[in-house]
C-alpha cells in the first residue's frame, strides 16, 4: 500500500449531509471517524474535481513506472465524489478520530478544529446537523491499495460553520404543547 500526501490544503464550501463533525461516528469503525457528505454547486465543484483527478493521475503514473511491462488496466477505487441528478456534486470528506500512526507506530487521537462564522471556537456541546452551510479545509491524499485500487481520499482538516442548522429532525411537524391543550390530546 502506498499513500501520497499532497501537503496542500484546499477549501470547499457547501451544505452538509449526514454530518459527524463534532463527535466521531463509531457505527462501522470503533476507532471513530469524523465525516460528512458535502453538497456543492456544480460550477464551484469543478476545481475540486480537477484536483482529485490530478492526484489519481499521479498515482496511476507511479504505478506505470513501477510495472512498465504490465498491460493490464489499473484497478481504480471509487471516487470521493459523485454528480447528483440535480447537477450538484456530493463530496465525501473524512478524518480518522484515532488509530495507530503507520510510520511511528504510536497511537493517536484527533478531531477537526471547528470555528463559527466569526472565527470563534465552535461550542463543543452544539451539534452540526444536515443542511448546515460550512467551509471545509481538506487535503487530497492519493493511495494505491491492492484490494481497493488507485484512488484519492479527502482528509478533513478544519471546518468553519457559516450557517448552523440544529435539531432539524426532532421537531418535524410538531408544535409546542401548552398545558391547556393536554386534556384534548388524551
Amino acid at each position: 500500500m502506498t499513500i501520497s500526501m499532497t501537503n496542500k490544503i484546499y477549501t470547499i464550501s457547501g451544505e452538509t449531509k449526514y454530518p459527524w463533525l463534532t463527535q466521531p461516528d463509531t457505527q462501522f469503525n470503533s476507532d471513530g471517524v469524523y465525516h460528512t457528505k458535502l453538497i456543492v454547486n456544480q460550477d464551484k465543484a469543478q476545481e475540486h474535481i480537477k484536483v482529485i483527478n490530478d492526484v489519481i493521475s499521479k498515482e496511476i503514473a507511479k504505478q506505470h513506472q513501477l510495472t512498465p511491462d504490465n498491460t493490464k488496466p489499473v484497478n481504480r477505487a471509487p471516487l470521493p465524489y459523485k454528480v447528483l441528478e440535480d447537477g450538484t456534486v456530493e463530496f465525501n470528506i473524512k478524518m480518522k478520530a484515532s488509530g495507530i500512526n503507520s510510520k511511528t507506530k504510536q497511537p493517536f487521537t484527533q478531531s477537526p478544529r471547528i470555528v463559527d462564522d466569526q472565527l470563534n471556537e465552535f461550542p463543543k456541546e452544539k451539534n452540526i446537523f444536515g443542511g448546515s452551510i460550512v467551509k471545509i479545509n481538506y487535503e487530497p491524499i492519493g493511495y494505491n491499495v491492492a484490494s481497493t485500487g488507485i484512488g484519492c481520499t479527502l482528509r478533513l482538516k478544519g471546518i468553519q460553520v457559516v450557517k448552523l442548522v440544529e435539531n432539524s429532525v426532532a421537531t418535524q411537524g410538531f408544535t409546542v404543547i401548552e398545558d391547556n391543550e393536554l386534556e384534548s390530546l388524551v
